[in-house]
């Protein structure tokens, strides 16, 4: 089952693992993204992939909330917009301390997982405490 809030999306693979992302309209956008997404962690960390990230949520104006994983800021043209029930969602499921970042395709109602169906997702270890506002949860 996938989750939408805002402009994002969340499902879960295998033993409870979060995947998020982005959603879009056009495929083609979606896998350029997630390449996108790809080449931002191969240049910050190496080629392996395997530092840690720090993921920090913020309470906006609207009452949603944005997500911002490091390295990630610069890619996004807009923030990762989401409720509370999909960020209680979320880090419940960072229990095992990683994620996978990918992007998600829309059409007719249901969500395209690109991690799925094109292999195309960072899964990201993301050991520290994540902090809400400035506070940790």
């Amino acid at each position: 089952m996938a989750y939408r809030s805002g402009n994002m999306a969340l499902t879960f693979l295998c033993e409870n693992i979060p995947v998020i992302g982005p959603r879009f309209e056009n495929r083609e956008e979606a896998i350029k993204k997630a390449r996108q997404y790809l080449a931002c962690l191969a240049r910050k960390t190496g080629v392996s992939c395997e530092k840690p990230v720090a993921i920090e949520i913020k309470r906006q104006h609207d009452g949603l909330y944005s997500i911002t994983v490091e390295g990630f800021q610069k890619l996004r043209e807009k923030p990762f917009n989401i409720d509370e029930l999909f960020l209680k969602r979320f880090s419940k499921g960072l229990k095992k301390k990683m994620f996978i970042l990918t992007c998600f395709v829309e059409k007719a109602g249901e969500l395209e997982c690109l991690v799925l169906t094109e292999g195309l997702g960072a899964v990201l270890y993301a050991p520290y405490t994540i902090l809400k506002g400035g506070h940790r949860i």
